[in-house]
Parts: structure tokens; C-alpha cells; sequence
């Protein structure tokens, strides 16, 4: 099984414990009568903290710093995306090692896949490509910008900016479409749907801003190193 394989698995099974939720709506749960979003809710919340122990231990450590979580931890109850996390966790399950930049946001690997392909690095890990500028493959990440003014050709100049991305995981051509799964989609792990056109190729009107294409072979193991421990700042 190559590593696109087991990524998939990864974040299928992260969606599967989710409720296989569907769409950009936000999902909700119904305690005591009262209606919360699925990702204040146990066992969820609890689950998000997982994904956030995925990035570096001075990100988080700078994290708790700015936001004092209530309950001492990065978790779904914090108002702070979680989407990176996500993603972060998922290659690092997978076996991503030194090939993937954990970060708490997708600015991180955007960047640096767009650098990648200016500089002609086309076998890197991460490559990215403006949306249909070639076939999509599962394992691959789409992103798109989530702040005004942010587009495929300045945003390695911006560095830092508000964004999101999700994990290819089916390329359907028979039927013009796509499938991504992505953390804080809707308040859950949510699956999105997107056209594609007969090469395969992400089709206009999708309104991402990037194609990352993965070469990410699982092959660069990470050394151990103690994962971040959430502790209450106050």
C-alpha cells in the first residue's frame, strides 16, 4: 500500500467517526435538548484535540499563550480553526514524516508548494499548480484563500494568510467529479464534491486557489520528539 493509500484511509476513517457528514452546512448535535455545534460535543471535541498534538509543540505552546483555552487544551470548544490540524494529522498518521510542514495553518504548505513549482522543483513533496492546470490524483490537496485579496500568483509574497485545504480522496472522470475530505468543514470532517472536466483536470467556477500535487512517498521518517501536552497557561 503506497502512502496516497494510506492517507486516504486515515482521513476516511476520521470521517467515518465523524458521521460521514456531507456538504458545508454546519453539522449539529442535540444534548439535553439543546442544539451544539458537532465540534463542542464529546467524544469530537476530544477527537480535535487529537488532531491539534499534530503540530510543532512552540505552535501550540504559542496557541494556548494567545487563546487560554477554558479547559487547558487545544479541543473542538476552542474558537480557533481547526482545519490545519486536520490535515496535519492525517499525514502525520499516514507516515508523512519530514516530507510534510505541520503547521496550525494551510498558508504553511500553500506557500511552499507554490514556491516549489516557480523553482521548477516538480518532483518535491508538495508542488503547487493553479486549479486545472493539470489532473487531479487522490492524496493531492486542494486550498483556497479564506480572506479577500489573496490569489495563486501573490500569495507566496503575502506568506501568512487566512486559508483552508482539503485531501483529494476520490477522482471520479466518468462522472465530471472529485471528492475531498477536510477538517472544520461545517463544524465536523466533511466530504465536498467538485467538478472536474474529461482529463480530469479541476474544472472553472471551483473557486480554489491551488492544486498541490503530492509526491509524498512516506519515505523521510521524523525522529521522535515529545508531542505538545496541553496544559493551562491560565
Amino acid at each position: 500500500m503506497g502512502f496516497d493509500d494510506t492517507l486516504i484511509g486515515v482521513a476516511t476513517k476520521e470521517w467515518e467517526f465523524f458521521g460521514k457528514d456531507d456538504g458545508t452546512a454546519d453539522k449539529f448535535v442535540v444534548v439535553k435538548g439543546h442544539k451544539k455545534p458537532k465540534e463542542t460535543v464529546k467524544p469530537y471535541e476530544d477527537r480535535i484535540a487529537d488532531y491539534w498534538l499534530s503540530i510543532s509543540d512552540a505552535d501550540y505552546k504559542k496557541l494556548m499563550k494567545q487563546l487560554k483555552p477554558a479547559g487547558g487544551r487545544l479541543d473542538g470548544t476552542v474558537d480557533v480553526a481547526w482545519s490545519a490540524a486536520f490535515i496535519s494529522y492525517c499525514m502525520q498518521i499516514a507516515g508523512a514524516g519530514l516530507e510534510f510542514p505541520y503547521a496550525p495553518g494551510h498558508a504553511t504548505w500553500i506557500v511552499q508548494a507554490i514556491k516549489n513549482k516557480a523553482a521548477n522543483k516538480l518532483t518535491a513533496s508538495l508542488v503547487g499548480y493553479k486549479p486545472g492546470e493539470v489532473a487531479v490524483e487522490v492524496g493531492d490537496l486542494v486550498g483556497r484563500a479564506r480572506q479577500t485579496g489573496i490569489t495563486y500568483n501573490n500569495a507566496v509574497a503575502k506568506g501568512w494568510f487566512k486559508s483552508h485545504s482539503d485531501i483529494v480522496v476520490e477522482v471520479d472522470t466518468a462522472a465530471g467529479r472529485m471528492r475531498t475530505l477536510g477538517g472544520n468543514v461545517g463544524q465536523t470532517v466533511g466530504r465536498k464534491t467538485f467538478a472536474i472536466n474529461a482529463n480530469g483536470k479541476i474544472a472553472a467556477g471551483s473557486n480554489l486557489m491551488v492544486h498541490i500535487k503530492s509526491n509524498i512517498a512516506g519515505k523521510i521518517p521524523a525522529p521522535a520528539a515529545a508531542h505538545a501536552t496541553p496544559v493551562n497557561v491560565g
